[in-house]
């Protein structure tokens, strides 16, 4: 009987030892397959070290990365680290609101108003562009950084039809009041010297904002702060060597790294109440690609929302501050550009002149004096199934079963 039992010992620990290999395998097999990478397109995350405060800016690199499983792994973290430690620097160089140890941003010029401060080359560009990009583009400012933070404010409100302008005169008023005070030539000075800079503000802004409890920053780079941001990114990532891919915006630009290929950004429309896919946009690498809507992109819950009226909706979104007059919105639903080694930033003020277009008259002028060789899509608010096209130098591969119907 001892003999037997000692057996069975032994059978079982065999056993047991077996499974141990088998499940061992099987884990080892499992990991090694989570690694494993093939030539292809990746999305690229935040390093740890900076996702804390890149979450919140709204850009995503996808990259393409080919060779053995081991090298596209160390490439991938590779341009993780340049892609994030570029994005964090940049992203708090043009921060309105935060200040941070060591940098001398937008938020700093906003918290010491009347002093010189020194800022770096970076800062400097942007703050020169930013103002001559004020004389050329109606509507854009450099102190409306207050008026969008009402209008976020608003559109980012679980229940906004009840304080829109239109349903409520005193939410009406007060949005007049400070667009009529932020655009007013006497309220705010910036200075751009070599190597510093000034923000000043008038005693009036001071006593007007203490009195309605504003809060926002008053210089802010607005609708074009986005721009401003990929751009630089696109040129910090491609000055190291990193020029296989593409950056975006949740806020609808786009611009590649890859040269001698071509990028497919893809367009967006509304038909019937739904957000929907109308195709791609194909262009030659290295391009760039901005495109605006009305209506909010599908799975973004905040920024946007709608007044149903009988004569159709009324739209508003992340640019509605910008509209000279909250009760009259301009013609266009959606608009997308896309050029070939393209300045983003210039892109995009085309797109927001088209887009913030208080007429249709007006729109015909603007895309007339646009650059022959640049693509152009857009949908009109009276007629959304209907996706206006000029090729240029791309192409459009629509979606299949579309519904739209597309014309020239």
């Amino acid at each position: 009987m001892a003999q037997s039992s000692k057996k069975k010992t032994l059978l079982r620990v065999v056993l047991f030892a077996a499974a141990l290999v088998i499940a061992i395998g099987a884990f080892a097999a499992g990991v090694n397959g989570l690694l494993h990478r093939e030539s292809g397109f990746y999305d690229v995350d935040y390093s740890p070290a900076a996702a804390p405060v890149v979450y919140q800016s709204g850009v995503r690199l996808r990259y393409y990365a080919a060779g053995t499983s081991s090298r596209i792994r160390a490439e991938l973290n590779a341009v993780q680290g340049e892609y994030s430690d570029a994005l964090l620097s940049l992203f708090r160089l043009l921060d309105a609101e935060t200040v941070y140890d060591g940098v001398v941003n937008l938020a700093s010029l906003n918290s010491s108003p009347g002093q010189w401060m020194e800022i770096g080359p970076d800062l400097e560009a942007v703050l020169r562009d930013a103002l001559t990009r004020q004389q050329t583009l109606e509507g854009y400012s450099v102190f409306l950084g207050p008026l969008k933070k009402a209008w976020q404010d608003l559109t980012y409100l679980e229940e906004p039809l009840e304080k829109d302008p239109l349903s409520d005169p005193e939410e009406a008023e007060v949005l007049e009041r400070l667009r009529a005070f932020v655009t007013a030539p006497d309220r705010f000075t910036l200075e751009v010297e070599s190597s510093r800079a000034r923000l000043t503000v008038s005693p009036e802004w001071e006593a007007f904002a203490a009195e309605n409890g504003l809060t926002g920053p008053v210089l802010d780079l607005t609708a074009l702060r986005d721009a401003y941001l990929l751009d630089a990114l696109q040129k910090r990532l491609a000055g190291r060597g990193y020029t296989h891919g593409f950056l975006y915006t949740d806020s609808g630009l786009c611009v590649s790294l890859e040269e001698g290929s071509e990028t497919a950004f893809g367009l967006l429309a509304w038909f019937q109440g739904e957000v929907l896919p109308a195709g791609d946009v194909v262009l030659p690498s290295p391009a760039a690609f901005c495109q605006l809507t009305a209506f909010a992109p599908a799975g973004q819950k905040y920024g946007y929302y709608a007044l149903e009226r009988p004569e159709g909706p009324l739209f508003r979104h992340p640019w509605s501050f910008l509209e000279a007059d909250a009760s009259r919105p301009g013609p266009v639903l959606s608009m997308a550009l896309a050029g070939r080694e393209t300045d983003l930033t210039d892109l995009c003020c085309q797109a927001l002149r088209l887009f913030l277009a208080p007429d249709e008259t007006a729109l015909a002028a603007s895309l007339s004096a646009l650059p022959e060789d640049l693509f152009v899509s857009y949908a009109l608010s009276r007629d959304p199934a209907a996706l206006r096209l000029r090729e240029g130098a791309g192409r459009f591969a629509p979606a299949a079963d579309s519904p739209l119907r597309v014309s020239p």
